[in-house]
């Protein structure tokens, strides 16, 4: 298997026609979520994806419900057909409502259904045609938002404004703003060097221009109901993980007026130690933006790593329902030496009722354990030590034991500074 690696979700402009129709021909799980997604929005989605053309499937209120479908359908091949399990998820732009929909945050209809409405108060501020985007290479960020600053400044009575959209790497930098503002700042930025290409788009996306379409987007996520993550999700917009669902609604508001900042994104994963990922979406334009991070990135969208991803998740260990039960045990065993009762419920009573209906549902339908069903154990027991104060040497000694027990090479989502054993395919 993967060892701890993060999954990661494209935006728009990553779309393509024939998205998804060879996949879905190939994994029922893909063509059922494809279905389940027409359902939703109340049209054929998939024949806009399979064979619709390029004009259509750009259009801001198609393509991003289609980068949802096909994050999301290729998501579930490599969650429940694979069996891997992320360490955390993130998402450029749009790609971050996919994120928080496969950790769970938003169900897959209302998302289908957020990301139409959100695609069509962008295309309303398109209509506008006030605006426009451009992309610069060679500066870095800092050398281009000086130059928006300087050319907003130019513009007296501040009617026309340009500042930095996107932050892609070091060297890759989105502006956007009024089409005067935008032309002027790529002149400027052109004759120290850079290399500037327009964007086919009329509408200034992430700048202040689209607060209209923000506080319109704010009241359609005011009806949304987000629920627990089962895995952090990084915002595009920090660079930091969501501390709680609270804060969901509000960041998406602001992600079409506030820049993108992926560089931040990629700079907390390595903090934490994720030197691998996975892009789930079509393309590859995530992957392409890594290599100066030092990161291992695999595209779902890219036919030798998918072979790769599909090898790596056969070679692992065979697991048993009693290393879950055993898990229990070793839960139930631990002193305890918290007693506040808040925490002894989310951190122990919570997670172990999870595992107990996990088991039970297994032994209900004769499933096959796989490697996510014993992450999720080893990550209940990770939370229990934590919260009942176990020391560090019963905790090494106790996983150490539970791995001998089983045969195991290794026990799935437990970082080697945490086990007396190391070992991975990355």
């Amino acid at each position: 298997m993967l060892n701890k690696h993060a999954i990661w979700f494209p935006g728009q402009g990553s779309q393509r026609v024939g998205m998804g129709k060879a996949l879905s021909e190939r994994h029922a799980v893909v063509k059922a979520t494809i279905e389940e997604a027409n359902e939703a929005l109340g049209m054929r989605l998939d024949s806009l994806m399979y064979e619709g053309t390029m004009t259509e499937l750009t259009r801001t209120d198609n393509a991003q419900p289609a980068i949802l479908a096909l994050g999301v359908a290729m998501y579930r091949v490599y969650s429940r057909e694979w069996g891997y399990l992320p360490a955390m998820a993130a998402g450029h732009s749009l790609g971050e409502i996919t994120a928080l929909t496969c950790a769970g945050a938003i169900t897959f209809p209302d998302a289908l259904r957020l990301v139409r409405r959100r695609g069509e108060l962008m295309q309303g501020a398109a209509a506008a045609g006030i605006g426009a985007m451009a992309a610069v290479n060679g500066p870095s960020p800092d050398d281009v938002a000086k130059v928006c600053l300087e050319t907003s400044a130019g513009f007296a009575d501040g009617s026309r404004i340009v500042v930095v959209s996107n932050m892609n790497s070091e060297r890759q930098t989105v502006i956007s703003g009024h089409k005067e503002a935008v032309h002027e700042a790529s002149e400027r930025l052109s004759a120290h060097g850079a290399t500037v290409i327009p964007l086919q788009v009329s509408a200034p996306f992430h700048s202040p221009l689209m607060a209209p379409a923000a506080a319109q987007f704010a009241e359609v996520l005011g009806h949304v109901s987000f629920g627990e993550m089962d895995f952090p999700v990084v915002s595009s917009l920090t660079g930091l993980p969501y501390g709680n669902t609270a804060e969901i609604a509000g960041m998406l508001a602001k992600g079409l007026t506030d820049p993108v900042n992926w560089p931040a994104v990629l700079t907390f994963q390595k903090s934490i130690g994720i030197a691998a990922a996975v892009e789930l979406g079509p393309g590859n334009v995530l992957k392409r933006l890594a290599p100066p991070y030092g990161l291992r990135v695999f595209a779902f969208d890219d036919k030798e790593d998918e072979a790769h991803l599909f090898a790596a998740s056969r070679q692992t260990d065979a697991y048993s329902i009693e290393l879950l039960n055993r898990c229990l045990a070793i839960a139930t065993c631990v002193r305890n030496r918290n007693w506040n009762a808040a925490e002894y419920e989310q951190g122990v009573a919570s997670p172990y009722r999870g595992v107990q209906q996990l088991v039970e549902r297994l032994r209900e339908t004769g499933e096959q354990v796989a490697e996510a069903h014993v992450r999720q154990a080893l990550a209940m027991l990770e939370s229990v030590f934590r919260t009942k104060g176990t020391s560090a040497e019963e905790q090494e000694r106790r996983l150490a034991r539970l791995q001998g027990e089983f045969g195991l090479r290794g026990l799935p989502g437990v970082s080697p500074a945490d086990r007396p054993y190391s070992g991975s395919l990355l």
